[in-house]
Protein backbone atom coordinates (compact mmCIF):
# COMPACT_ATOMS: atom_id res chain seq x y z
CA UNK A 1 0.00 0.00 0.00
CA UNK A 2 1.24 3.52 -0.94
CA UNK A 3 4.02 2.37 -3.08
CA UNK A 4 2.60 4.30 -6.41
CA UNK A 5 4.50 3.63 -9.38
CA UNK A 6 3.51 6.04 -12.25
CA UNK A 7 3.77 5.76 -16.05
CA UNK A 8 2.21 5.18 -18.98
CA UNK A 9 -1.58 5.72 -19.25
CA UNK A 10 -3.63 3.29 -17.50
CA UNK A 11 -6.15 0.87 -18.44
CA UNK A 12 -10.39 1.10 -18.17
CA UNK A 13 -13.19 2.67 -19.64
CA UNK A 14 -12.22 5.70 -17.91
CA UNK A 15 -9.14 6.38 -19.29
CA UNK A 16 -9.83 5.14 -22.59
CA UNK A 17 -12.86 8.03 -22.43
CA UNK A 18 -9.93 10.70 -21.85
CA UNK A 19 -8.42 9.33 -24.64
CA UNK A 20 -11.41 9.24 -27.41
CA UNK A 21 -12.38 12.97 -26.10
CA UNK A 22 -8.58 14.00 -26.68
CA UNK A 23 -9.18 12.04 -29.98
CA UNK A 24 -12.74 14.12 -30.50
CA UNK A 25 -11.11 17.49 -29.52
CA UNK A 26 -13.24 17.85 -27.18
CA UNK A 27 -13.53 21.44 -24.98
CA UNK A 28 -10.70 21.89 -22.55
CA UNK A 29 -12.70 22.31 -19.29
CA UNK A 30 -14.58 18.99 -20.05
CA UNK A 31 -11.42 16.87 -21.04
CA UNK A 32 -9.87 18.51 -17.66
CA UNK A 33 -13.13 17.07 -15.89
CA UNK A 34 -12.55 13.49 -17.53
CA UNK A 35 -9.08 13.15 -16.57
CA UNK A 36 -9.80 13.85 -12.72
CA UNK A 37 -12.39 11.49 -12.81
CA UNK A 38 -9.82 8.75 -14.49
CA UNK A 39 -7.43 9.76 -11.93
CA UNK A 40 -9.50 8.84 -9.05
CA UNK A 41 -8.25 5.60 -8.34
CA UNK A 42 -4.55 6.85 -8.77
CA UNK A 43 -4.77 9.46 -5.70
CA UNK A 44 -6.70 6.40 -3.73
CA UNK A 45 -3.78 4.94 -3.93
CA UNK A 46 -1.76 7.60 -2.80
CA UNK A 47 -3.01 6.69 0.57
CA UNK A 48 -0.68 5.94 3.17
CA UNK A 49 2.79 6.84 1.35
CA UNK A 50 5.80 7.18 3.58
CA UNK A 51 7.35 9.63 1.91
CA UNK A 52 4.36 11.71 1.12
CA UNK A 53 3.30 11.59 4.40
CA UNK A 54 7.05 12.97 5.44
CA UNK A 55 7.03 15.22 3.12
CA UNK A 56 4.34 16.69 4.75
CA UNK A 57 5.38 16.29 7.74
CA UNK A 58 8.73 17.97 7.15
CA UNK A 59 6.51 21.06 5.38
CA UNK A 60 5.06 21.67 9.08
CA UNK A 61 8.17 21.31 10.65
CA UNK A 62 9.80 23.93 8.86
CA UNK A 63 8.52 27.11 9.98
CA UNK A 64 8.55 26.02 13.40
CA UNK A 65 12.58 25.26 13.42
CA UNK A 66 12.45 28.53 11.62
CA UNK A 67 10.94 30.10 14.58
CA UNK A 68 13.33 28.79 17.34
CA UNK A 69 17.20 30.48 17.89
CA UNK A 70 18.49 27.43 16.68
CA UNK A 71 17.37 27.42 13.34
CA UNK A 72 20.59 25.67 11.91
CA UNK A 73 20.78 23.19 14.75
CA UNK A 74 17.18 22.47 13.82
CA UNK A 75 17.55 21.78 9.96
CA UNK A 76 20.17 19.71 10.59
CA UNK A 77 18.18 17.48 13.26
CA UNK A 78 15.60 17.41 10.55
CA UNK A 79 17.40 16.05 8.22
CA UNK A 80 19.14 18.64 6.02
CA UNK A 81 22.42 19.41 5.29
CA UNK A 82 24.74 21.89 7.22
CA UNK A 83 24.40 25.32 5.63
CA UNK A 84 20.71 24.83 4.72
CA UNK A 85 19.74 28.20 6.68
CA UNK A 86 21.96 30.48 4.44
CA UNK A 87 18.75 30.78 1.63
CA UNK A 88 15.71 29.44 0.40
CA UNK A 89 17.86 27.78 -2.53
CA UNK A 90 19.59 25.57 0.06
CA UNK A 91 16.61 25.26 1.87
CA UNK A 92 14.74 24.14 -0.98
CA UNK A 93 17.98 21.79 -2.41
CA UNK A 94 17.91 20.29 0.92
CA UNK A 95 14.35 18.97 1.50
CA UNK A 96 14.90 15.58 -1.22
CA UNK A 97 17.82 14.79 1.40
CA UNK A 98 15.62 15.75 4.64
CA UNK A 99 12.75 13.42 3.23
CA UNK A 100 15.47 10.97 2.75
CA UNK A 101 17.10 11.16 5.59
CA UNK A 102 14.62 8.51 7.84
CA UNK A 103 13.07 6.29 5.37
CA UNK A 104 16.09 4.46 4.47
CA UNK A 105 14.17 0.97 6.35
CA UNK A 106 10.91 1.51 4.94
CA UNK A 107 9.97 2.40 1.66
CA UNK A 108 12.04 3.94 0.08
CA UNK A 109 11.41 6.44 -2.86
CA UNK A 110 8.15 6.06 -4.55
CA UNK A 111 7.36 8.02 -7.95
CA UNK A 112 4.36 9.63 -6.31
CA UNK A 113 6.96 10.49 -3.57
CA UNK A 114 8.82 12.40 -5.93
CA UNK A 115 6.24 14.35 -7.43
CA UNK A 116 5.83 15.36 -3.14
CA UNK A 117 9.39 16.45 -3.17
CA UNK A 118 8.86 18.58 -6.31
CA UNK A 119 5.54 20.37 -5.35
CA UNK A 120 6.93 20.76 -1.99
CA UNK A 121 9.77 22.66 -2.79
CA UNK A 122 7.88 24.64 -5.69
CA UNK A 123 5.13 25.81 -2.96
CA UNK A 124 8.46 26.54 -1.10
CA UNK A 125 10.17 28.48 -3.31
CA UNK A 126 7.10 30.21 -4.45
CA UNK A 127 5.25 31.19 -1.23
CA UNK A 128 8.50 32.14 0.66
CA UNK A 129 10.43 33.55 -2.14
CA UNK A 130 7.49 36.07 -2.75
CA UNK A 131 7.95 37.87 0.49
CA UNK A 132 11.77 37.86 0.78
CA UNK A 133 13.68 40.80 -0.66
CA UNK A 134 15.29 39.65 -3.55
CA UNK A 135 16.29 35.78 -4.26
CA UNK A 136 19.84 36.13 -3.63
CA UNK A 137 20.33 39.20 -1.60
CA UNK A 138 18.41 37.81 0.67
CA UNK A 139 19.74 37.04 4.33
CA UNK A 140 19.92 34.03 6.77
CA UNK A 141 17.22 36.43 9.17
CA UNK A 142 15.02 37.36 6.24
CA UNK A 143 14.69 33.25 5.31
CA UNK A 144 14.15 32.27 8.91
CA UNK A 145 11.97 35.66 9.72
CA UNK A 146 9.91 34.29 6.43
CA UNK A 147 9.66 30.91 6.72
CA UNK A 148 8.36 31.54 10.49
CA UNK A 149 5.25 32.92 9.53
CA UNK A 150 3.90 29.89 8.15
CA UNK A 151 4.04 28.83 11.72
CA UNK A 152 0.40 30.87 11.87
CA UNK A 153 -2.93 29.20 11.33
CA UNK A 154 -3.69 31.13 7.98
CA UNK A 155 -0.47 31.01 6.32
CA UNK A 156 -0.03 27.11 6.97
CA UNK A 157 -3.04 26.78 5.30
CA UNK A 158 -1.90 29.07 2.36
CA UNK A 159 1.05 26.47 2.56
CA UNK A 160 -0.80 23.27 2.63
CA UNK A 161 -3.61 24.17 0.17
CA UNK A 162 -0.67 25.21 -2.78
CA UNK A 163 1.18 21.79 -2.04
CA UNK A 164 -1.95 19.49 -2.54
CA UNK A 165 -2.61 21.23 -5.47
CA UNK A 166 0.23 21.09 -7.17
CA UNK A 167 0.90 18.34 -6.22
CA UNK A 168 -3.21 16.78 -7.41
CA UNK A 169 -2.28 18.36 -10.53
CA UNK A 170 1.25 17.19 -10.70
CA UNK A 171 -0.45 13.50 -10.74
CA UNK A 172 -2.97 14.09 -13.31
CA UNK A 173 -0.89 15.86 -15.55
CA UNK A 174 2.07 13.03 -14.82
CA UNK A 175 -0.13 10.60 -16.67
CA UNK A 176 -2.17 13.01 -19.32
CA UNK A 177 0.96 14.02 -20.42
CA UNK A 178 2.27 10.71 -21.75
CA UNK A 179 -0.67 10.19 -24.37
CA UNK A 180 -0.67 13.89 -25.04
CA UNK A 181 1.52 14.42 -27.81
CA UNK A 182 -0.18 11.91 -29.71
CA UNK A 183 -3.12 14.03 -30.11
CA UNK A 184 -1.80 17.76 -31.19
CA UNK A 185 -1.36 18.81 -34.27
CA UNK A 186 -3.16 19.62 -37.55
CA UNK A 187 -5.99 17.51 -38.12
CA UNK A 188 -6.10 15.94 -34.19
CA UNK A 189 -7.85 16.62 -31.40
CA UNK A 190 -5.50 19.73 -30.14
CA UNK A 191 -5.02 21.24 -33.25
CA UNK A 192 -2.21 23.49 -31.79
CA UNK A 193 -0.06 23.45 -28.76
CA UNK A 194 -1.60 26.80 -28.29
CA UNK A 195 -4.70 24.40 -27.62
CA UNK A 196 -2.62 21.92 -25.67
CA UNK A 197 -1.26 24.81 -23.11
CA UNK A 198 -4.98 25.72 -22.95
CA UNK A 199 -5.95 22.26 -21.67
CA UNK A 200 -2.68 22.14 -19.35
CA UNK A 201 -4.10 25.31 -17.92
CA UNK A 202 -7.59 24.18 -16.88
CA UNK A 203 -6.12 21.21 -15.42
CA UNK A 204 -3.93 23.33 -13.78
CA UNK A 205 -6.21 25.76 -12.68
CA UNK A 206 -9.41 22.62 -12.11
CA UNK A 207 -6.99 21.36 -9.07
CA UNK A 208 -6.06 24.34 -7.62
CA UNK A 209 -9.64 25.65 -7.49
CA UNK A 210 -10.95 22.19 -5.55
CA UNK A 211 -7.86 22.71 -3.49
CA UNK A 212 -9.65 25.57 -1.82
CA UNK A 213 -11.40 22.71 0.51
CA UNK A 214 -7.73 22.03 2.12
CA UNK A 215 -6.95 25.40 2.94
CA UNK A 216 -10.63 25.39 4.63
CA UNK A 217 -9.18 22.81 7.26
CA UNK A 218 -5.31 22.80 7.10
CA UNK A 219 -4.41 25.71 9.56
CA UNK A 220 -7.00 24.82 11.95
CA UNK A 221 -5.25 21.16 11.94
CA UNK A 222 -2.36 22.51 12.42
CA UNK A 223 -2.92 24.79 14.90
CA UNK A 224 -4.15 22.67 17.25
CA UNK A 225 -1.77 19.68 16.52
CA UNK A 226 1.05 21.90 17.50
CA UNK A 227 -0.32 23.76 20.21
CA UNK A 228 -1.42 19.86 21.85
CA UNK A 229 2.20 18.89 21.12
CA UNK A 230 0.52 16.14 18.85
CA UNK A 231 2.14 17.40 15.41
CA UNK A 232 3.73 13.78 15.22
CA UNK A 233 4.66 12.12 11.88
CA UNK A 234 1.61 9.96 12.16
CA UNK A 235 -0.78 12.80 12.34
CA UNK A 236 1.12 14.06 9.65
CA UNK A 237 0.29 10.73 7.89
CA UNK A 238 -3.56 10.56 8.93
CA UNK A 239 -4.06 14.70 8.07
CA UNK A 240 -2.08 13.96 4.47
CA UNK A 241 -4.47 10.78 3.55
CA UNK A 242 -7.97 13.36 4.68
CA UNK A 243 -6.59 16.05 2.46
CA UNK A 244 -6.49 13.77 -0.59
CA UNK A 245 -9.46 12.35 0.28
CA UNK A 246 -10.91 15.67 0.52
CA UNK A 247 -9.53 16.48 -2.75
CA UNK A 248 -10.99 13.58 -4.61
CA UNK A 249 -14.32 14.17 -2.85
CA UNK A 250 -14.35 17.96 -4.02
CA UNK A 251 -13.17 16.80 -7.98
CA UNK A 252 -15.82 14.95 -7.88
CA UNK A 253 -18.42 17.24 -6.27
CA UNK A 254 -17.06 20.01 -9.15
CA UNK A 255 -18.14 17.41 -12.11
CA UNK A 256 -21.27 16.65 -10.98
CA UNK A 257 -21.77 20.80 -10.66
CA UNK A 258 -20.69 21.17 -14.07
CA UNK A 259 -22.50 18.60 -15.49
Amino acid sequence: MGHVRLGVLPAGKKWAEVVRLLQSGADVNYLADAVAEAAESELIAARGDPVLARTVWLLTQLPLAARTDRFAAELVGLGFPQGSQQSLVNVVAGFSSAVDSELVTTAGRTDLGELARQAAAESLSTLVGAQMPSLFGASPDDLRIELGKFATKDRFAELARDFFARLTHKTLDYYISRELPQHVGPGRGLASLEQSDRFRAALENHCREASLIVKSFAGGWFSKANYTGRLTRGAAQSFTDYALKKMRDELRARRVGDA
